[in-house]
């Protein structure tokens, strides 16, 4: 299985979050059938408003194109009609219609007793005098002039006097509203009907004409109609929205089981695949490695050079992983620079070593970014499964205790998983949870060892803050607690207080006795404060409430910190001096750093590392490492301070050499704040006297750590 297809990898498991990583297509799958479902019911929805929109207005223009022709056939029975009452006028008055007779008066009588109706006109003769006559309509005429598809009906007043459905007709003439004029409905048909007044006079007859609406199309052509176009649109959203659905899904898909930078598979993808070649392993009775790695330097390159060139690091890294391992096999990126390899078919559990030593080989060439070669590496556990019962968080877990304890030994390592790292990892686990709520609980506290000047006479020129933190009623050493510290984060939150605590002691103390001004304290700063990126402005905050001298504060650092060339923490130290605050080196000569970054970086002062002096007079080789230490410091211009120094023939071999600040339990152990201030209390002259009266008076030793 590559990286590209352990994320489709969806075997069941026995774990339920395994299950759920598995559904997880599956639910992308039913809210995309969901969403296809609801475009399709869309689809029909428009179809059906479309026809029933395109009915409506088809029903709307028939109705006024055969009103229109209602009303003109109307027209054309009335003109009719006055012709045929013309041709009766003239045959019945003659020469006298003809004369010079003139119209006086026009109007319509009902007889109601044969129920005719007559148009009465008046004339005017030339003789003076004047006549009417009475021309009755003969409603036969409607019979005639009405067809199979046309109703004719003749009202007056209220009154239908004729239908051209004749006696058969008279329901619909008793129900006949002669003011309506377009569309009817007439039973279960629809009747266009148009009224028309047979002259303008407003007391004249109205002729009102009826025929059935005439539709090109049925209701079930229409239907089909719409089935047809809701057809055509399921189909386009199936051809168009189902394929950018598909894509979507795919998209989704691949985002939830891989790493968008490096193309990988994430640390969800990592359980399913590694899920599946677990069962793979069982069934074939093979063995199966996991390999977690950790990039060495990567977070100095990402903070020095930024985050474009720590993507390019990591996608470099994930190709050459990918050129490691074999096409069945996978790789993974599971956090910022980690990365998990599963590699399956193996013979000999010593195979993993030779991939171990590829990977890391493979690994430590440089990668070219921007003009510069960046060198990392990288430092990997190794758990391996042979069939006996696992899963894949048990599988991770142990090689990542094994990557632990391959960084404990050195950069460039790999180290194999057993049941005591396992054990380790349970612990460091359960310590930092002991140190999160210590924090909250407000648990911590700082002691204060005496730092003296041995030029002369014994005098106190300082304190280090060393953290302490008790447990259970358990004193926790130091050593224990401050890497977990580290490795979490934790060292951050941590440091500041301790920097702000230590801050607002000394002031307390510069503020109580009046020979305490010339007095500083010293605070140990930790690589991952550096690197926070805003340490200077913490320490600015710091002496700004405390009211602390910037120049009544050291801050020491571990020559660890400057390997890896790191470019932002030049800049923070140089802004430290700039305000005022002292810089030293502690345990010089330990770490991997080289003599130039005493010339380029601002320190004031150097400390030699216990270990050098605690066989400093017995060990020729250790008093020439403090005596060139010391040259140096002079040459530089910087204070040299030595700490562990624990008997008097070392303090004197030490100041013969010309180290005359001493620290250690000579003088006196790291001290409550309230023990503390008995040196502060003393007169100077009288420090010498306390000094050696607590080196005879201790009883208990505590074992010195650098602190936070």
């Amino acid at each position: 299985m590559n990286a590209a297809s352990a994320s489709q990898t969806t075997a069941a498991t026995g774990d339920p979050a395994d299950g759920l990583i598995a559904a997880a297509p599956v639910v992308l799958d039913v809210q995309a059938g969901k969403r296809m479902l609801f475009a399709i019911v869309a689809a029909g929805v428009f179809s059906l408003l479309a026809c029933t929109a395109f009915y409506l207005f088809e029903i709307e223009r028939l109705t006024r194109q055969q009103l229109a022709a209602l009303a003109h056939h109307a027209g054309q029975t009335i003109n009719a009609t006055d012709l045929d009452w013309q041709r009766q006028a003239r045959a019945r008055i003659g020469p006298l219609a003809t004369a010079d007779g003139t119209r006086t008066s026009l109007s319509w009588h009902y007889d109601a007793g044969d129920g005719s109706i007559a148009r009465v006109v008046g004339f005017r003769f030339a003789d003076g005098h004047a006549a009417s006559y009475r021309y009755p309509l003969d409603t036969a005429w409607l019979i005639a002039s009405g067809r199979s598809d046309l109703r004719v009906f003749l009202a007056w007043r209220g009154h239908v006097l004729g239908s051209s459905l004749g006696e058969a007709g008279a329901g619909e003439a008793a129900a006949l509203d002669t003011q309506l004029s377009g569309r009817i409905a007439r039973h279960d048909e629809l009747v266009v009907q148009a009224p028309m007044r047979w002259d303008e006079l407003p007391d004249s007859p109205v002729l009102v004409f009826q025929q059935r609406l005439f539709l090109p199309f049925s209701l079930a052509e229409i239907a089909l109609a719409g089935l047809f176009l809701w057809a055509l649109l399921a189909a386009t959203v199936w051809m168009s929205v189902g394929i950018w659905l598909n894509k979507a899904l795919q998209q989704i898909q691949f985002m939830a089981y891989h790493d968008p930078l490096t193309g990988l598979i994430n640390r969800a993808g990592l359980r399913v695949g590694l899920a599946h070649m677990l069962a793979e392993s069982r069934r074939n009775q093979q063995l199966l490695v996991v390999f977690y790695l950790d990039l060495d330097r990567f977070k100095t390159i990402n903070d020095s050079l930024g985050h474009a060139a720590g993507d390019l690091v990591l996608k470099e890294a994930a190709r050459r992983l990918l050129a490691c391992v074999r096409d069945s096999d996978f790789v993974a990126r599971v956090g910022g620079d980690e990365f998990v390899v599963v590699v399956g078919e193996l013979v000999d559990p010593n195979d993993a070593a030779a991939i171990a030593r590829k990977i890391i080989a493979s690994l430590a060439e440089p990668v070219a970014a921007n003009g510069l070669r960046l060198q990392t590496g990288c430092s990997i556990g190794i758990a391996t499964f042979s069939g006996s019962p696992s899963d894949p968080d048990s599988l991770i877990k142990q090689a990542d205790s094994a990557m632990y304890a391959a960084k404990q030994e050195g950069r460039g390592r790999y180290h194999y998983y057993d049941e005591s790292l396992g054990a380790k990892a349970d612990q460091r686990l359960s310590l930092e949870m002991k140190l999160r709520h210590a924090m909250h609980a407000g648990a911590f506290a700082l002691h204060y060892q005496p730092v003296v000047s041995r030029a002369g006479t014994t005098q106190l020129i300082g304190f280090e803050a060393l953290l302490r933190w008790r447990d259970d009623d358990l004193d926790m050493a130091p050593d224990e607690f401050i890497p977990v510290a580290e490795e979490s984060g934790l060292i951050v939150e941590l440091g500041d207080w301790v920097l702000r605590t230590a801050c607002r002691q000394m002031q307390s103390w510069r503020l109580r006795f009046a020979h305490a001004q010339t007095l500083s304290v010293s605070v140990n700063v930790s690589i991952r404060q550096l690197h926070a990126g805003d340490f200077a402005e913490r320490v600015e905050h710091a002496l700004a409430d405390s009211g602390l001298p910037a120049s009544a504060l050291i801050l020491e650092l571990t020559e660890s910190l400057y390997v890896d060339g790191h470019t932002a923490v030049p800049k923070t130290l140089l802004h430290l001096r700039e305000i005022g605050v002292r810089l030293a080196m502690d345990d010089f000569g330990t770490g991997y750093s080289a003599l130039s970054s005493l010339s380029r970086l601002p320190i004031n002062r150097l400390k030699i590392d216990r270990s050098f002096v605690e066989h400093i007079t017995d060990a020729p080789e250790e008093l020439a490492i403090a005596r060139s230490i010391i040259v140096i410091a002079r040459q530089l211009g910087l204070e040299v301070v030595a700490e562990g120094v624990e008997t008097e023939a070392q303090a004197k071999l030490l100041a013969a050499n010309g180290c005359h600040v001493l620290q250690g339990w000579l003088f006196d152990h790291a001290l409550c704040a309230n023990d503390a201030e008995r040196w502060i209390a003393l007169p100077e002259t009288s420090a010498h006297e306390n000094a050696a009266n607590a080196h005879l008076s201790r009883t208990a030793t505590i074992p010195e750590a650098s602190g936070a």
